[in-house]
């Protein structure tokens, strides 16, 4: 009896020690009470975490055995914020987290004129053997690609995918990515004259990143297509300073010519976040499209924008793909009728793992979303992640539940 009565409290102390519980709620400005969107909140001890998604409000499970690890908030322009897991309730809900703005270092034109921004950029890129991975990784991350109708979401296609990074020489596969679980919804009010209108490799794009080589727009020579300038302030991100240097083309010849801010770590000199428009004939060249791109009685599609943003976070001495988010506008126009349709990809980093280069066999690679089931569900259930991280849909994305296609 004795015996039975000692399992009995084993298998219950077992069971309270196992399990995930989970945090969610709002990351706000301190002074303006404003949401802080795309902010990091997780474990960075663990490599675990999520983002912000627009509105500010977040969702993070992790592991009870974690209990006493620190969580940290942190985003670029702001002190960061961090609390051991155990101080807050077990599965807190509409929590309120206040980020104190970093105030910047203001620098005076006689020194951005003299401060050789290209110099640091070419160190930065020199030293991504030392500050990024050179072994094999394995990322779990949440992936999203939308597309929105003059504002109005009318698809959404969200997955659980694994990402696999092999950034030693002479690796004939660097990179493969993996679904483990995805979902579409569709909405009925999706016009016609965007049929086709999507990136059929949106999961491939959003998981490359600097981890696996130097921007080809950045590589060799490419370097002096654009002019670099010291931004007149440096900013904070997790307590260091952060250049900015904006960059631009040297002349319209530029191919695929972009606009631009790389962000990078005076500690370290690693690159914390590449932030840029392309320029209109920049779009161009990406989208080959032609300025005489209409045809009697078919659309007409004018690419507007296309916007990348790819932050890195610290994990064990080295620099991660944090995120990595695309957008690209296009106007339609038919019949005189135009609509902006707004392509969005955004790729999450949620756990960050060793690898031996072989945990995704490339037979299980993933490129094409398509694949993903539609939903008819009556509710944005966010249930069907499981134990994994995501980001949390915002009201404007949970809309599309009203409008789905039968």
């Amino acid at each position: 009896m004795i015996i039975a009565f000692c399992c009995l409290l084993i298998s219950i102390f077992a069971h309270a020690q196992g399990g995930y519980l989970s945090l969610s709620g709002k990351v706000i400005d301190k002074v303006t009470q404003k949401p802080i969107p795309y902010a990091y909140i997780g474990m960075m001890s663990k490599g675990t975490g999520t983002l912000t998604n627009d509105e500010g409000q977040f969702f993070y499970r992790f592991p009870r055995i974690a209990n006493d690890s620190m969580i940290v908030v942190a985003v670029i322009g702001y002190q960061p914020f961090q609390q051991k897991a155990s101080m807050y309730q077990p599965n807190q809900k509409e929590l309120v987290i206040e980020l104190q703005p970093a105030e910047p270092r203001r620098v005076d034109s006689s020194y951005i004129k003299t401060f050789e921004a290209r110099n640091l950029i070419s160190e930065a890129l020199g030293k991504t053997k030392k500050n990024n991975p050179t072994l094999p990784i394995l990322l779990k991350c949440f992936y999203n690609e939308s597309l929105q109708q003059d504002g109005e979401y009318v698809e959404i296609r969200e997955a659980l995918l694994q990402t696999e990074k092999d950034p030693r020489p002479k690796v004939l596969v660097p990179e493969k990515v993996k679904a483990l679980r995805g979902r579409a919804f569709v909405s009925e009010n999706r016009s016609k004259s965007m049929e086709g209108y999507a990136f059929p490799n949106g999961a491939t794009i959003v998981t490359h990143s600097i981890e696996v080589g130097v921007p080809e727009y950045l590589d060799g020579k490419n370097l002096y297509d654009y002019v670099y300038e010291l931004d007149d302030s440096i900013v904070y991100y997790l307590g260091n300073q952060v250049y900015r240097i904006l960059f631009r083309p040297v002349n319209t010849g530029v191919k695929a010519a972009r606009n631009g801010i790389i962000s990078i770590c005076a500690a370290d000199t690693a690159i914390v976040q590449i932030e840029y428009d392309f320029t209109s004939e920049g779009v161009k060249d990406v989208m080959k499209v032609s300025t005489t791109d209409k045809l009697f009685g078919k659309t007409k599609r004018e690419p507007k924008r296309l916007y990348t943003c790819i932050s890195y976070k610290p994990f064990a001495g080295k620099w991660y793909l944090q995120d990595y988010r695309m957008r690209l506008d296009t106007q339609f126009e038919q019949k005189n009728n135009q609509q902006l349709g707004s392509i969005r990809l955004q790729f999450v980093t949620t756990e960050i793992q060793k690898s031996n280069g072989s945990r995704i066999p490339e037979t299980d690679v993933l490129v094409d979303t398509e694949s993903f089931s539609h939903q008819t569900i009556s509710k944005y259930d966010e249930s069907i992640w499981g134990n994994f991280n995501f980001t949390t849909p915002t009201e404007a994305m949970r809309l599309i539940i009203n409008t789905l296609a039968k």
